[in-house]
């Protein structure tokens, strides 16, 4: 279940795009695989009641169970779920599906994130306990229901056996859920808030009068939202007319960076408590792909270091909420669809063969690392990703915007930037609403705006297969005592069309947090003076064709998926006005300014 974007106030999240074509799985599950459904109440350690559809097998039982939790109505897994629930039925799962406190069939009081610890374990003991069950659990669903499944483990859940979390935000809240490089992740917050949370909160109010006052801020924000102010630089009223939700999701934005709240229910500090196999899947232009992949390389560090079992991967050209492999204008073909993956079964028949192999005989045949290949178009099976024999290769920001494997003379290029006036985003790994679609969209149209510079290889003369971390090095002065560094990795095609393949964002102030922990001071940026800026593109795996070029497009903003930074260094708990600044972006050999890829000799067959 994705976190949701733009929808209208009475629904709740959109969820991964799914085709009507079906595997040859499905073709020969029963016509009905569900011997019964019924709808129970889980009742949590403080008397707390959830909602929670039963789905039973045919046969005398008892049954593992597959166990998904989330606030999005959990009914609709029955029909339009990320998997087909049918087919989990039919290859004798228990499947029990269940809304979180305080949304939709569940009573309570809606608490994100923080109450999935100790509920997520009452949960998962419930299921087990019950007569139809075998007292083995696994728990699986994407975003909030990646998150649910974390937390569980973190609560103590020792039935739960297995997890198969996607597009996950659980390693931490800094990673690209609230923050990416100290940068307050505002329009993601937003559609979250507003679109997937707040029409079912505004449902349950008792009073009508109430319920009616919270209807009328809902507009409110709406409105701000319409128009883009919602995300001015500095807006005083920002939050101020919004419904409960938003406004606490803006005053998590407003917490520093180190604040324990962006830690409830994320396991940043707790990896030691992920001892049970773990399926992660992602997307290329996921939201939480920075996350989902430091959840990988964290958990096969552990594996290798002390043992216990290796995490499983798959990633495909996919989005938040589409998982269907066409967006933004770019098809890569029928078998990047989560409903084919390449002819080797669905993403449920995925799910069914891993979850046979951790919940009965511990053995899989499923390679530990499948990627979607992009520019090739292609499915590759990995033993880890990035692959072994992987080199680093750096392309130097030169003058006349030529990008180069070596640095060459000195030289400088201006960069204005005006809050007033913010770089509108376009694709990329995005989580936002109406027409702020993700993917690999074309930035012709951005590249030509002044407040955007870009540097390009000449034609590629051979393919450059790029798998694995991507990062950008900017040396930077600024006029101000803040700024704000946007880097775009982008394939442009012989015909001028300029597709972006990854992108991040750097905050000059927020340079010695970490953006994974939070720890570390901020401090402004000294004017007039030289300063580095590191900038996580995170990873792709992408082949920029011959006749192609790479192509680096740099600007001061991305609005409304990022906040609009004031050019100001902005103490906690401040309100520092917006001021217009010029920044200047250093190249040569002694300021070598430069984008480093990780690529492969080969690309893998």
């Amino acid at each position: 279940m994705p976190f949701g974007r733009g929808g209208p106030p009475t629904d709740g999240a959109t969820r991964p795009a799914s085709s009507s074509r079906r595997s040859p799985e499905a073709t020969a599950a029963p016509a009905d695989p569900v011997a019964e459904r019924r709808e129970v109440t889980c009742a949590l350690r403080d008397g707390t009641r959830l909602r929670t559809v039963l789905l039973v097998p045919h046969g005398t039982g008892p049954w593992p169970a597959l166990l998904t939790r989330h606030p999005y109505d959990v009914a609709r897994e029955e029909h339009d779920g990320m998997l087909d629930v049918g087919r989990l039925v039919a290859a004798g799962y228990l499947v029990a599906l269940q809304d979180v406190r305080g949304r939709f069939g569940s009573e309570g009081v809606f608490d994100p994130c923080a109450q999935e610890v100790a509920d997520g374990a009452d949960a998962v003991a419930w299921l087990a306990a019950r007569p139809e069950c075998t007292g083995a659990v696994g728990m699986w669903g994407a975003s909030y229901a990646s998150d649910t499944q974390f937390a569980a483990l973190l609560g103590g859940a020792p039935a739960l056996r297995a997890i198969a979390p996607a597009m996950t935000p659980a390693m931490s809240a800094l990673d690209g859920f609230r923050f990416r490089g100290g940068v307050p992740e505002i329009g993601s917050t937003l559609a979250w808030t507003h679109y997937a949370i707040a029409p079912d909160m505004i449902a349950r109010i008792g009073s009508a009068r109430e319920r009616e006052a919270e209807r009328r801020r809902w507009e409110a924000t709406e409105r701000a939202i319409t128009t883009l102010d919602a995300f001015r630089a500095a807006d005083p009223s920002a939050g101020r007319d919004a419904e409960a939700i938003v406004r606490w999701g803006l005053g998590l934005l407003r917490e520093p960076l180190g604040s324990a709240r962006h830690r409830a229910g994320k396991i940043v500090d707790r990896i030691d408590a992920i001892d049970v196999p773990v399926f992660l899947i992602g997307g290329w232009f996921d939201v939480f792909l920075g996350s989902t992949l430091e959840v990988h390389r964290r958990l096969r560090r552990r594996a290798k270091d002390a043992g216990g079992p290796v995490p499983r991967l798959l990633v495909g050209p996919w989005t938040h909420d589409d998982m269907s492999g066409r967006t933004v204008g770019v098809d890569f073909g029928p078998g990047a669809s989560a409903d084919d993956l390449g002819g080797d079964g669905d993403l449920t028949a995925q799910h069914v063969r891993w979850f046979d192999a951790v919940l009965g005989t511990g053995a899989t045949d499923m390679p530990p690392v499948r990627v979607f290949l992009m520019g090739s178009n292609r499915w590759i099976e990995l033993e880890e990703f990035p692959p072994r024999d992987t080199r680093t290769l750096e392309l130097y920001l030169n003058a006349g915007g030529t990008l180069a494997t070596e640095p060459a003379g000195s030289a400088e290029r201006r960069l204005p930037s005006d809050p007033a006036s913010p770089v509108p985003t376009r694709g990329g790994a995005v989580l936002l609403f109406g027409t702020f679609g993700a993917g690999p969209a074309d930035q012709a149209a951005i590249e030509a705006r002044q407040d955007v510079v870009s540097w390009r290889t000449e034609p590629l003369a051979g393919e450059l297969t790029v798998m694995g971390a991507v990062h950008a090095v900017v040396h930077l002065v600024t006029t101000g005592t803040d700024a704000d560094v946007v880097v775009r990795l982008c394939d442009e095609h012989p015909d001028g069309v300029s597709r972006v393949v990854t992108d991040g964002v750097q905050r000059g102030s927020a340079r010695s947090v970490d953006p994974v922990t939070g720890l570390g001071d901020r401090r402004p940026v000294e004017p007039g003076r030289d300063q580095e800026f590191v900038v996580d593109l995170w990873s792709t795996a992408h082949t920029f064709l011959p006749g192609h070029r790479v192509r680096v497009d740099i600007a001061p903003s991305s609005s409304p998926r990022w906040d609009v930074g004031r050019n100001a260094f902005q103490p906690a708990g401040a309100s520092t006005p917006p001021t217009a600044a010029e920044h200047t972006i250093l190249q040569g050999a002694a300021r070598p300014s430069r984008l480093v890829l990780q690529v492969v000799p080969t690309a893998p067959r």
